[in-house]
């Protein structure tokens, strides 16, 4: 991937912004941001969902952080949890990764899912089938060489994706806050949690983009459920249940 990427570290400021991406507020789409490719619904067979690829590490490791800073936004205690607060819960593949934008300090990626299957909720309907994730890519240096390094190394296995739309707008809760200076993309999806995202692994299901403790152990609450299945498609079976 040429230099070796930074890990982000995100402090209070960063996960504030996150919260906010993931709670759904608003912001004018940038036409030049939604050129993502339509959703299928495909029907994705369980072995298909439950195919793994070891290589696949090579695109998720570098997204993820230390859990200490995930946890700074406490994640939903269970699967069923995790789909409720989901405006669509859906399999799919990595298709496409593009660099977004830069809130604050903090510079996003656009990570564009194909041969989607919803597996709970629905896909928003103005965005016409797209899905595309924004995801913390981290300080905005080597941005381009980040996002090549990405693009080569795409995953060719299915993950599970907990989806809220960001133009689900809630009220401003902090006194004094400005909405306009609020953060969110209607043309794009965040995910509800940095615990909500699931691939097959190796002895079982594991969190795609979130790291584990000291001990190697998942954090209590949606990582620690998820990896407690030992099929991507027993995840997939758990949503379409919740």
């Amino acid at each position: 991937m040429g230099e070796k990427m930074k890990k982000v570290h995100l402090g209070i400021a960063g996960v504030a912004v996150g919260a906010l991406l993931a709670t759904g507020c608003s912001s004018a789409a940038d036409p030049a941001r939604t050129n993502a490719a339509a959703s299928v619904e495909s029907g994705t067979t369980a072995a298909d969902l439950n195919a793994f690829y070891a290589e696949d590490s090579k695109f998720y490791e570098p997204m993820r952080q230390k859990t200490e800073g995930a946890l700074l936004v406490a994640p939903p205690p269970t699967v069923k949890a995790a789909t409720g607060e989901s405006t669509v819960v859906v399999s799919g593949k990595v298709g496409e990764v593009a660099a977004q934008r830069v809130i604050g300090n903090v510079q996003t990626m656009r990570v564009v899912l194909t041969d989607i299957d919803v597996l709970h909720g629905k896909l928003q309907p103005e965005l016409g089938g797209k899905v595309a994730v924004e995801l913390f890519l981290g300080e905005p240096v080597n941005v381009e060489k980040q996002i090549q390094g990405f693009q080569a190394s795409l995953p060719k296995g299915y993950s599970i994706w907990f989806l809220r739309w960001q133009g689900n707008k809630r009220p401003v809760t902090k006194p004094g806050a400005n909405p306009a200076e609020d953060p969110a993309d209607a043309s794009l999806y965040g995910v509800v949690h940095r615990h909500a995202v699931f691939a097959q692994g190796p002895d079982g299901v594991t969190n795609a983009i979130a790291e584990h403790d000291a001990e190697g152990k998942p954090m209590p609450g949606l990582q620690a459920e998820g990896e407690k299945l030992g099929k991507l498609s027993d995840l997939a079976d758990q949503v379409r249940k919740s």
